[in-house]
């Protein structure tokens, strides 16, 4: 009978060597460089944002009255802008912890999980944006799996081509 996958985790846990700890640290260091990475992306692309739509100026974003009157003037591409700009910086942040991380996808699924819950804090400052906060898990989850499987695509491609060099 085949071993339930929480077994198996239970053995890997079992035999710990320094190995292990190698890895389990190599993991961590690359889903931190993802995530900060993918917050990097994420910023510069909401501050070219912020210069293509600025405030009107005298605004103060701490009033909830003004900040309810700026969500009537802004213009619907910026809700459009957004989802895109956690898409690119999903996208970029997860590749980049598959590709160093050549540990298989999950430092991707990790960094989409991290970056979901930036998104969410970047989130409450805005009202009105239920839609954006339910949308906000599914856009970064399918980033954070379409760049696992990129980067293990590309992993998978460059050991391909050493082991045809090789021959």
């Amino acid at each position: 009978m085949a071993k339930s996958s929480f077994a198996r985790f239970q053995d890997w846990l079992s035999e710990w060597d320094d190995g292990k700890t190698r890895q389990l640290l190599m993991v961590v260091l690359v889903v931190l460089s993802g995530l900060l990475l993918g917050m990097l992306v994420y910023t510069i692309a909401k501050y070219v944002l912020d210069q293509f739509f600025p405030f009107p100026p005298g605004l103060y974003m701490v009033d909830a009255e003004q900040k309810a009157e700026l969500m009537k003037t802004v213009a619907g591409q910026v809700f459009i802008i957004i989802p895109i700009t956690w898409a690119v910086g999903a996208l970029i942040g997860g590749y980049f912890a598959t590709l160093m991380g050549k540990v298989g996808q999950f430092p991707a699924w990790l960094t989409g999980i991290l970056l979901t819950a930036y998104f969410w804090i970047d989130l409450l400052h805005l009202p009105y944006t239920t839609t954006l906060f339910i949308l906000c898990p599914v856009i970064v989850g399918l980033c954070a799996a379409a760049s696992g499987w990129l980067g293990m695509y590309m992993t998978a491609q460059k050991a391909m081509k050493s082991q045809q060099a090789e021959v």
